[in-house]
């Protein structure tokens, strides 16, 4: 199969949602013209992020800028992007769900590496943002760096946009040769926007790195980029999933005790759901459960769901694939069962939600720590989170955990000052390219 040609004609194409001369009519425009990558693995943390901080840029900032979205992962249909930017599909993704359990190789890095790069050239941004790389995504280096070294002779600003403090290949830069890389690739930014108030993650991933050596890396990495770090405060997630039928809700019994399960995408840790369902019946009719699967959850894995539901019949549940209103769910529910991602977090520490937690951790990873290992201790000592391991979790012990959660008192709401970070970014972005 011959490969596409080093232009954007290809723009028309079914993968993307805008055309050459679009880009050229935005260019030409007197307008601040920013460019904003990122990509996902079928999970809603990251497009969740970068949606909210594009909108922040078009709400407050509107008739100054021209925004265009680089999105390079698979095509996610229950996403909902809002007016006024315009989305870019890069072609060829290879990140997809089961990155989680092993690196993704990367494909067809040349086309998306020349398509980046032509996208920048025709688009001829003043801003070009970079969500959660060079952080993370480390193998997203060969098809941005032609892109990155282009922009930064432009005089374009290059900006990244941190969800957390944590880079993910720590352990790497204990190779001399990709440590002198990565230092090269920190030096092409002005700025490091990380999305949480300042000090308040950081000793939470300082601590839960076990080996001296790699937390005293992780210190010296990010001491050398400190002057280059704004902390903005947490991006409060805004809806951006298709309206949910929930046409079974109305039909849920009344109890005194509401609990939401949610596992974010729907990438990981399907044992979660199980477990809660199985764990209903033996909560009793005080308790009624609205169990949120996640969008990317396989065919495989919801006929699962069914069939364990099918066998604890008449339990109240309901099950449905997402809930577009999540957050009006979090705001008022007795208690919340979850993972720990960004997003997910951000909401129970604004409301003050009693949660039940369970922080992803992918056993197959060299790296000692992640951001939900982190935040979860973060959550249990502030906000009084009952965090449970996903390897011993059973039907009883969560069912154990939600009651106890339930008697206990509601946490107090984090400061609504922590969460100002999709406007503060905006104002950073715009005001000072």
């Amino acid at each position: 199969m011959r490969p596409p040609k080093t232009t954007l004609s290809f723009l028309r194409s079914s993968d993307a949602t805008t055309d050459l001369k679009l880009i050229v009519r935005l260019a030409m425009a007197k307008k601040l013209r920013i460019l904003l990558h990122y990509t996902h693995k079928q999970t809603l943390g990251h497009t969740t992020r970068t949606i909210s901080l594009a909108t922040s840029i078009v709400d407050h900032h509107a008739t100054k800028t021209s925004l265009l979205l680089l999105q390079g992962g698979a095509l996610q249909p229950l996403i909902e992007h809002p007016k006024g930017y315009r989305l870019l599909n890069i072609p060829f993704p290879f990140d997809t769900r089961d990155s989680f359990r092993s690196r993704s190789i990367p494909q067809r890095t040349t086309e998306r590496a020349a398509f980046i790069l032509k996208a920048a050239q025709e688009f001829t941004p003043g801003v070009f943002i970079t969500e959660f790389f060079p952080f993370g995504r480390s193998a997203y280096i060969p098809e941005l760096l032609p892109a990155l070294r282009y922009l930064r002779k432009t005089g374009c600003r290059i900006i990244a946009s941190i969800g957390y403090p944590l880079i993910i290949d720590l352990i790497r830069l204990q190779d001399r040769q990709f440590a002198a890389v990565y230092k090269a690739l920190l030096s092409f930014y002005d700025a490091f926007l990380i999305h949480t108030p300042e000090q308040l993650e950081t000793p939470y991933f300082l601590r839960s790195i076990a080996s001296k050596e790699i937390a005293d890396l992780y210190t010296a990495t990010l001491g050398s980029i400190r002057k280059k770090m704004i902390h903005t405060g947490y991006i409060f997630p805004r809806r951006i999933l298709t309206p949910t039928k929930n046409d079974g809700l109305e039909k849920l019994p009344p109890a005194p005790n509401t609990v939401i399960v949610s596992r974010g995408g729907g990438a990981v840790y399907p044992k979660l759901i199980v477990n809660a369902i199985q764990a209903q019946k033996l909560l009793g009719k005080n308790f009624r459960m609205i169990i949120a699967c996640g969008p990317s959850t396989s065919e495989k894995e919801m006929s699962l769901f069914k069939q364990v539901l099918k066998e604890n019949k008449g339990s109240p549940i309901l099950l449905t694939s997402h809930l577009s209103d999540l957050d009006d769910h979090l705001r008022t529910c007795q208690v919340s069962i979850s993972l720990c991602g960004y997003n997910t977090s951000v909401q129970l520490m604004r409301h003050g939600t009693p949660s039940v937690i369970v922080p992803y951790s992918n056993g197959l990873s060299r790296m000692p720590t992640n951001d939900q290992i982190a935040r979860a201790a973060l959550l249990q000592e502030k906000f009084a989170s009952t965090v449970l391991s996903y390897d011993t979790l059973t039907p009883r012990s969560l069912a154990q955990a939600i009651r106890a959660r339930a008697d206990r008192p509601r946490p107090a709401p984090a400061p609504l000052s922590w969460f100002q970070g999709a406007r503060t970014s905006a104002k950073i972005i715009v005001e000072e390219a």
